[in-house]
């Protein structure tokens, strides 16, 4: 028994890791092509680039985690199927729970690991994400000056004819409406400077223009203007960095989730979206253990055979999309229906509660083969 459930145990784990590394690498690299613009406009380096997406890792394991299980057991059972494997071990007179537990207890420990991560660490993990994400997009980069065409930072409109270098320019127009955000209103002013340089003094990002003239229009709209040898111009002022942002629900712990703060005590909306958010938590990794028993009824304790062996894997399939979709879809309805989120956890305990008792009572295999049959599967 024991070399039979290491065996079966053995190529569920190879069909469900290999699918589930696949999976999450080529999701991965699509989610982290969004961000390449943070490396172009944001001059971030390749060091920091990949620091920032590596917390996007236990996320996409936790989505694609429930869907590999799935597929991944219909692969191995299917092979073992192929082979006449699973034909064998019934002969040999083993039971659908002793050829299943191994891989209900690879389904159960995965399960358990997903609502770690999703309790636990991708909270925290998507914190860091969103704070490293907000910190770059927010910071001042000498990439934002584009070489030949206008840009716009706020308030500030920069002209920069050359570049010399990452921070040095020539031709540099610099032309400021004076409508600086908590501030009192100034009188716009414009600057022409020969070249520039781009330098951090004090923590501050300065650029320090050379040969140039200042114009102002005074009080009776008559322009005055003064020439310049080197003027230093605080580009922080612009670019600041707004430390405190709104929290997303999906950074929030589950006890957040499930607190009623005075941010959304007067939200109803607020607070039932944030409560479908914990539920969803709680509920999507039971989806390993439910898709490993939907394979395990239709492919183990109903009749092997080679012949259907296509049509049950496309039907456990899209019986596992249909399943997923419908409890997601429960749990979005709780902003509008109470009852959606009972009727969600009553679908998931029920099933599973089904499932064990019949795959350890014998009794029952007859009868959900002879439901199969009908169902031509």
């Amino acid at each position: 028994m024991f070399i039979t459930s290491s065996y079966i145990l053995k190529r569920l784990c190879t069909s469900i890791g290999v699918l589930s590394a696949i999976l999450v690498v080529l999701l991965w690299l699509t989610q982290s092509l969004r961000f390449i613009e943070v490396i172009v406009h944001h001059n971030v380096s390749l060091q920091s680039y990949f620091s920032l997406i590596i917390y996007l890792l236990p996320d996409m394991f936790v989505k694609v985690a429930p869907i590999c299980t799935l597929i991944g057991a219909l692969i191995a059972f299917g092979k073992m199927t192929l082979d006449n494997e699973l034909q064998v071990m019934q002969a040999l007179g083993k039971s659908p729970w002793q050829i299943l537990h191994s891989g209900l207890a690879l389904a159960s420990i995965l399960t358990l690991s997903l609502l770690f991560l999703n309790i636990f660490t991708i909270p925290s993990a998507y914190r860091a994400f969103r704070a490293q994400e907000f910190q770059l997009r927010n910071q001042f980069s000498s990439s934002i000056v584009r070489e030949g065409s206008f840009n716009v930072i706020k308030s500030l409109t920069i002209f920069v004819e050359k570049r010399r270098s990452a921070k040095e320019f020539e031709g540099v127009f610099i032309y400021d409406t004076g409508e600086h955000a908590n501030k009192k209103q100034k009188k716009p002013y414009t600057i022409f400077a020969k070249d520039g340089t781009l330098k951090m003094i004090g923590n501050k990002h300065v650029l320090i223009l050379h040969n140039g003239i200042r114009q102002e229009k005074d009080n009776k709209n008559i322009i005055q203007s003064f020439e310049f040898d080197e003027l230093m111009y605080n580009f922080d002022e612009f670019t600041s960095i707004t430390n405190s942002r709104s929290l997303k629900p999906y950074e929030k712990d589950i006890r957040e989730l499930f607190q009623i703060t005075n941010e959304n005590a007067e939200n109803i909306k607020l607070q039932k979206r944030m409560a479908a958010e914990g539920h969803q938590r709680i509920l999507l990794p039971f989806l390993c253990l439910i898709n490993m028993s939907m394979v395990a009824l239709v492919m183990v304790v109903n009749r092997p055979s080679r012949r259907l062996r296509r049509k049950r894997m496309i039907s456990l399939i899209l019986a596992g999309i249909l399943f997923q979709w419908l409890i997601l879809n429960l749990l979005q309805l709780q902003t509008r229906f109470q009852f959606s989120v009972a009727l969600a956890y009553i679908f998931v305990i029920a099933f599973l509660a089904l499932t064990l008792i019949t795959l350890r009572h014998g009794k029952f295999h007859h009868s959900l083969q002879r439901i199969f049959e009908q169902c031509g599967i």
